[in-house]
């Protein structure tokens, strides 16, 4: 490879091939030694075609932050949903497996009783998930109206 250093930055770059360093933005002449006299060292290309023709208005700006809002909170809505989510089904199925530990399994075999777990913590488990489903629906929905247009 043919790595020659820039003559504002000091950073190696194909010179033969790339008109302008990648990191600096200084144009080289045609015979590759020095850096034309349209950039200074101090100051970087950043885009040439993004000159007084086309400026960039305040509403521009506006719309694009406006835009960038409603994708945050569709974006937010689908986490809450999905953590809310999570955490109450975390919390029934430990409290559904805690319900579970009381089953004794001699009597089970033997006798064929007591087989199932604490009815009052599986009834709470149960209300722990449906709880958790509401909360999370409505925390999503209310965060994706906030990204309507």
């Amino acid at each position: 490879m043919n790595l020659s250093p820039c003559q504002s930055c000091n950073t190696d770059y194909r010179r033969d091939k790339l008109k302008q360093c990648p990191s600096c933005g200084a144009v080289n002449d045609s015979i590759g030694l020095k850096p034309s006299s349209e950039t200074s060292s101090s100051q970087p290309i950043v885009n040439k075609s993004f000159s007084s023709e086309t400026s960039v208005e305040a509403s521009d700006i506006e719309r694009l932050i406006e835009a960038q809002d409603r994708t945050t909170h569709a974006v937010r809505a689908f986490v809450r949903f999905l953590f809310i989510q999570l955490s109450g089904l975390t919390a029934a199925y430990v409290v559904w497996n805690w319900s579970m530990s009381f089953v004794d399994q001699q009597k089970c075999y033997s006798n064929g009783t007591n087989c199932g777990g604490n009815t009052f913590l599986q009834i709470f488990a149960i209300l722990i998930w449906i709880v958790s489903v509401f909360l999370s629906s409505r925390a999503g929905w209310s965060e994706l109206k906030k990204s309507e247009v």
